[in-house]
């Protein structure tokens, strides 16, 4: 049985300077310079855990929690505004197993999964200008399991087979 953790402290700034000195032919407006700054931190962690039932075979179970810094999005060219998401942070929860069989010549892996993102950073395109910017969702869910397994049938024929399930939604009612 091993226990493994980690911790990290995230300490982020940014500055981020953008110039439109010449406006494009189908929108007419000067918008000169613009900037705009950020700052967060957060501490980050993780625990797993592996049991080696036997030499092929290994259960294991991970819980995390994990961020992401504030972005900035400042592509001037069809927006006249620069958009930032803030930041965002996760809780992750997983199980699996992973074997091996028929001396070594196969292999098989397969893990349930869940995930809670709070304040997910994501990219909106399009509206009346057509432009990219930069959202927060209040929260995602996601759930699954994913399957892998190969084989050697013979020393130069390998079979794999994959399979996965990612059930995903975005809970805000705003979006």
């Amino acid at each position: 049985f091993k226990l493994r953790a980690g911790l990290r402290y995230t300490d982020d700034q940014k500055d981020f300077v953008a110039d439109r000195i010449q406006a494009p032919p189908f929108s007419p407006t000067f918008i000169g310079q613009l900037s705009t700054d950020t700052s967060a931190t957060d501490t980050s962690w993780d625990i797993s855990a592996i049991w080696t039932a036997n030499e092929d075979v290994n259960f294991y179970a991970r819980i995390a929690n994990g961020f992401r810094a504030p972005s900035i999005q400042g592509r001037l060219l069809f927006g006249d505004t620069i958009s930032q998401a803030d930041s965002e942070t996760v809780l992750s929860q997983e199980i699996g197993i992973k074997a091996d069989f028929w001396d070594k010549r196969a292999r098989l892996d397969f893990n349930l999964f869940h995930y809670t993102i709070n304040d997910q950073q994501l990219t909106a395109v399009g509206g009346a200008a057509n432009f990219n910017q930069l959202i927060n969702a209040k929260q995602t869910e996601g759930k699954g399991f994913e399957l892998d397994f190969d084989a050697y049938l013979t020393d130069n024929f390998l079979v794999t087979f994959g399979a996965s399930l990612n059930d995903t939604e975005i809970q805000d009612p705003n979006l």
